[in-house]
């Protein structure tokens, strides 16, 4: 069977050379293909005829169904990743809830547990409250009877304390620094009056009170002759290193520890 009709033009107009009985083109008289459907200008030579008959509306059609089915696949992905986000924040909210609800029961069984003790949390806080006023009152609090005795000590001998008067701070007044220049800090003037059948060595005296601890300065005052006695009069001041420390333990201590440390310098 011949195949020859393959190589002739598709959809090209009539010959203008055809005879007048429609027998077709003059065959003494080559003639030329037109251009094939599908781009191809000429018929490839050797290869398989091919001929596309699909009109191009349909190409488009079909580009345009698989950009719908992209678009389609894309929005169930976001879907699928929208769900599953909202399934993750559903899940942590979830398990936020059952510790703040087991967090809360633990606070219960606690605030339970502590009113079953409350007499004991008062009386710790009564104790504290009393601890507390202790070293507020002791922060100013000198033993006299003992600073006394040990201030008679150091009297020479035959010389009698007749009179004496304390100024001191108290946890409620702070006491008046000195005025005068040169002199130490004081936090309490000790104004004492001695009696002696004979005339005292004043100097003496001074520097036996020396020895007293919390010792500033002393000044010695007047000294009165009435009926055979001798009466003279010191004031001296006294510095922190005075104070007892009954209830504060750890000033107490250090403060032992810096008079013995001046004492054996």
């Amino acid at each position: 069977m011949s195949l020859a009709f393959l190589s002739k033009p598709i959809g090209g107009s009539k010959n203008k050379d055809a005879d007048a009985s429609g027998n077709g083109p003059d065959s003494s008289r080559p003639t030329q293909p037109g251009p094939l459907r599908g781009g191809a200008g000429t018929a490839t030579v050797g290869g398989s005829p091919r001929v596309d008959l699909m009109p191009p509306e349909i190409r488009v059609k079909r580009a345009q169904l698989r950009f719908r089915r992209k678009l389609r696949l894309g929005l169930v992905g976001v879907l699928i990743v929208v769900v599953a986000a909202c399934g993750a924040t559903w899940a942590l909210n979830s398990l936020a809830q059952t510790n703040l609800q087991a967090a809360q029961n633990e606070k219960q069984q606690l605030i339970t547990q502590q009113l079953q003790y409350s007499a004991v949390t008062t009386t710790q806080g009564s104790i504290a409250l009393v601890k507390a006023g202790q070293k507020v009152g002791d922060s100013t609090e000198i033993d006299w009877q003992a600073y006394l005795t040990k201030l008679q000590a150091t009297l020479p001998g035959g010389v009698l304390l007749t009179g004496v008067t304390i100024d001191t701070a108290t946890p409620l007044k702070v006491y008046t620094p000195s005025t005068v220049p040169l002199q130490g800090d004081r936090i309490a003037t000790l104004t004492f009056t001695a009696t002696s059948p004979s005339l005292p060595s004043i100097p003496d005296w001074l520097d036996r009170l020396t020895s007293l601890p919390g010792f500033a300065d002393a000044t010695p005052g007047q000294v009165n002759l009435t009926t055979s006695m001798y009466t003279a009069t010191v004031t001296m001041h006294i510095n922190t290193e005075a104070f007892a420390h009954r209830f504060d333990k750890k000033a107490g201590s250090d403060s032992t520890t810096d008079s013995a440390s001046t004492g054996g310098n």
